[in-house]
């Protein structure tokens, strides 16, 4: 498993925690859903420059 699996999997596991803590709070399911897809684009970019090779 290399650094961007790892550390996207960590996003992800965040994200669904955080989702249904809203949902739970009852939240709109829009503004869920939102947030959910910002905080994904986030996690692919901080994965992306973790794993990026260092010369």
């Amino acid at each position: 498993m290399n650094w961007f699996n790892l550390s996207f999997v960590g996003w992800l596991v965040l994200i669904i925690a955080l989702a249904i803590a809203a949902y739970m709070l009852h939240a709109p399911v829009v503004w869920i859903a939102i947030c959910a897809l910002a905080l994904i684009g986030v996690g692919i970019i901080t994965s992306v420059n973790h794993a990026k090779p260092r010369i």
